[in-house]
């Protein structure tokens, strides 16, 4: 296809060539003009105006052109890291941790003064002059307590016990020594045991004083109570004693004796001691305390 438009054109670029060339060779129409030296005449040479030819060319369309330019590369500014830092430390001994100890059970105070109401009572009689003897008596008390270690304790007490009769006025002094053993020595509450011993000092005074006989009694004791801490220092406690009292009467003639001397043979009244057992007797009996102690 090429090939033929370009024929085409080399055609078209000919024919006026052609033209002119043939122009030329005819004869001129005004034969008598003729040329000689002296008259020249000119003409004007006629121009050859060559024909316009639009010849189209085709042109395949293109698809456009898209160039893609790559983004610029980042520019990554790398600044050096600054200078390392050296700490030299002087090496330590190596610490070993320990657990924390666990702390200690809250210990109580080894030493307090107790305050205390008592009541007791004890069967059978002491002399025999009377069947009121051995009556049931109440009283106050105090007593010394103190703490071996946590469980361990002992108490040193003194009471006030009384009783008046129509026909015996008893009065008894116990003097008591007990070895105590409290359950929880950390808590609150403490329930305790005890043993003890120690003297009871009794008058009986029969006829409104008229005759008075004094005896010294040995006493034992065993019992349980609880003790409740109210606050560091103070306590409340009761407990429950079993008792056994043993007593040595002496003589029966020697309390007639000293009977008659002191009310005289006019009453009868020291004829009742011929019905008195003149052996050693022992009466059982129980005491109640309930009172308050404060530790120092």
């Amino acid at each position: 296809m090429k090939k033929a438009l370009l024929l085409s054109v080399a055609a078209a670029m000919l024919l006026p060539l052609g033209m002119t060339s043939s122009a030329i060779a005819r004869p001129s129409p005004h034969p008598h003009y003729r040329s000689g030296s002296r008259h020249r005449v000119y003409r004007r040479a006629r121009r050859a105006h060559r024909p316009y030819v639009r010849v189209p060319v085709y042109r395949p369309r293109r698809a456009p052109v898209v160039v893609v330019t790559p983004p610029p590369p980042p520019v990554v500014v790398v600044e050096p890291p600054p200078p390392r830092r050296v700490v030299v430390r002087r090496s330590e001994p190596a610490v070993v941790a320990r657990p924390a100890p666990a702390p200690e059970p809250e210990q109580r105070t080894l030493l307090g003064v107790n305050v205390r109401l008592s009541g007791a009572s004890l069967e059978g009689e002491k002399v025999g002059l009377s069947s009121a003897e051995n009556p049931t008596m109440g009283g106050a008390g105090v007593a010394l307590k103190a703490r071996f270690d946590e469980s361990f304790g002992f108490e040193l007490s003194v009471d006030g016990l009384g009783s008046d009769g129509e026909q015996v006025d008893q009065t008894t002094v116990p003097v008591m020594g007990s070895l105590t053993y409290h359950l929880f020595p950390n808590s609150r509450v403490q329930p305790y045991g005890l043993v003890g011993a120690g003297v009871h000092f009794t008058r009986l005074s029969y006829l409104d004083g008229r005759y008075n006989h004094d005896i010294t009694e040995f006493a034992g004791q065993i019992g349980a109570g609880v003790e409740v801490f109210l606050t560091e220092h103070l306590a409340i406690s009761a407990d429950l004693r079993a008792q056994t009292v043993f007593k040595d009467l002496d003589t029966q003639a020697k309390i007639r004796t000293d009977c008659l001397n002191q009310v005289g043979s006019m009453t009868g009244f020291c004829d009742n001691i011929h019905d008195a057992d003149p052996g050693d007797k022992v009466n059982l009996g129980v005491q109640f305390q309930a009172g308050a102690t404060w530790y120092f």
